[in-house]
């Protein structure tokens, strides 16, 4: 960007949509201000498919001043956008999608766990689903990454392996800044790791559950059966 900001017109708009630390969006907020460029700090939340459809939710920071320059973008891109702030360089919106993110990758590791738990003490996982059905603890994220772990559907990836992870340390530093000890994430991250080490970086995040194995061997999760015993119902 150091090389392509001084080439944008001053007075217009970098939506810094990418997931990164919150030192890393001051520095990109300061190339942006040596161009006269308005920076906004503009993640999002959501995978593969609601970014084709444009339903993305946006979690902005920036000048009120350039709003409405910015706002066909987001609304194009994005079913619904919330505003953290006018100062881009405050990552207040990166500060959110990483507290969205843990949320997002702790679910996913206990969708995991939670089939290869059942499966090896012998519950059908979908007895557990049966149980959680329609009340406060069925969340329709969670049976989404457990049909695929029980289907070992693991590619092509929503939110992979090595970029789940990458948010794992960013999550951490920030909690270490801030004087906390995160020891879930801390055993989320070092899952993570191991995974993408042992050849499944670019699979799904949902992946993190081969790391229960005593021997983490690569691509073990495609010899199980293809037919799924979870049902996805319609309001999910």
């Amino acid at each position: 960007m150091r090389e392509t900001a001084p080439a944008m017109r001053p007075g217009a708009a970098w939506l810094q949509m990418t997931t990164v630390g919150p030192d890393d969006v001051a520095g990109l907020a300061a190339i942006a201000e040596s161009a006269g460029v308005l920076f906004y700090d503009s993640p999002v939340s959501g995978t593969r498919q609601p970014a084709e459809s444009g339903t993305l939710v946006i979690m902005t920071a920036g000048p009120a001043s350039g709003r409405e320059l910015v706002t066909p973008v987001l609304d194009a891109v994005g079913s619904r956008t919330v505003w953290t702030g006018e100062d881009g360089a405050a990552a207040t919106s990166t500060r959110l999608k990483l507290v969205v993110n843990f949320w997002v990758i702790a679910v996913s590791n206990a969708a995991g766990e939670i089939v290869t738990l059942a499966k090896a003490i012998g519950v059908p996982p979908a007895q557990f689903f049966e149980v959680l059905d329609g009340g406060g603890l069925d969340l329709p994220f969670l049976r989404i990454k457990a049909d695929l772990v029980e289907r070992g559907a693991l590619s092509p990836a929503n939110f992979a392996v090595d970029t789940s992870g990458k948010d794992t340390h960013l999550i951490l530093d920030l909690a270490r800044e801030a004087g906390l000890r995160l020891d879930g994430m801390e055993a989320f991250s070092a899952r993570l790791d191991r995974v993408a080490e042992a050849g499944h970086a670019h699979e799904d995040m949902a992946a993190s559950y081969l790391a229960g194995f005593s021997t983490l061997r690569p691509n073990l999760h495609k010899r199980r059966g293809s037919g799924s015993i979870l049902k996805i119902r319609s309001k999910c």
